[in-house]
C-alpha cells in the first residue's frame, strides 16, 4: 500500500515525523482512553450494580467499554502519526495531516509572530516536543505540531523566525 500523503502534489519531500513520536502518541492516547473508557464503562456498570443482575455482566461492560476506548484511541494515535507530514521551503512550514479528512496548513514566514517550544513528560521521555507557531490573524492564530524531536523543532523554530521585520526597517531607518 502506497503512502496517500507522497502522492499530493508538489516536487519538496516532506517529512515524516520520527519514529519515537509514534510511541510517544500512542501512550499518550492509551492514557486518555484508558481515563475516559474506566469513566465511561464504570459509571454504567456502577449504576447497574444496584439493579438486579449477575456481577459478571457488570465486570464485563465496564471491560468492555474500557477496550473499545484503549482500541479506539490506539488506532487514532496510529493514524495521526501514519498521516502527518511537514517540510520547509521558501514560503515558510507547511503541516499536512488527515486520512480521510486531509488538510494542508501553510505558516507564511512574514507571519510569525513568535514560536514556543513545548514538552511535556510523555515527550521528553521520547526525546520529543510540540512546536507551536503564533501567527498574525484570527483563523489558525497557532499552529501546534506535537512528535518534533528536539533538534529539529529548534531548528524550525529558529528557520521560521523572519530574517528582518518591517518595524525593525522603520526603527533603524
Amino acid at each position: 500500500m502506497t503512502d496517500s500523503l507522497m502522492d499530493w502534489p508538489g516536487d519538496t519531500p516532506w517529512q515524516p515525523l520520527p519514529d519515537a513520536a509514534r510511541r510517544c502518541f500512542r501512550l499518550s492516547s492509551a492514557i486518555a482512553g484508558a481515563v475516559f473508557g474506566l469513566a465511561f464503562g464504570t459509571i454504567p456498570a456502577v449504576v447497574l450494580a444496584f439493579a438486579d443482575g449477575p456481577a459478571w455482566w457488570h465486570l464485563g461492560m465496564a471491560l468492555g467499554a474500557l477496550a473499545l476506548c484503549l482500541a479506539l484511541a490506539l488506532w487514532r494515535a496510529t493514524l495521526a502519526f501514519r498521516y502527518t507530514r511537514w517540510r520547509l521551503d521558501d514560503d515558510g512550514l507547511r503541516v499536512r495531516r488527515g486520512r480521510f479528512w486531509r488538510s494542508e496548513v501553510l505558516v507564511p514566514r512574514a507571519r510569525v509572530q513568535h514560536l514556543d517550544i513545548e514538552r511535556g513528560p510523555i515527550e521528553r521521555r521520547y526525546g520529543l516536543a510540540t512546536l507551536v507557531v503564533h501567527t498574525a490573524g484570527t483563523r489558525l492564530s497557532a499552529v501546534r505540531q506535537p512528535g518534533f524531536d528536539e533538534d529539529s523543532a529548534n531548528q524550525l523554530r529558529d528557520a521560521l523566525v523572519p530574517r528582518q521585520r518591517e518595524h525593525d526597517d522603520a526603527a533603524h531607518g
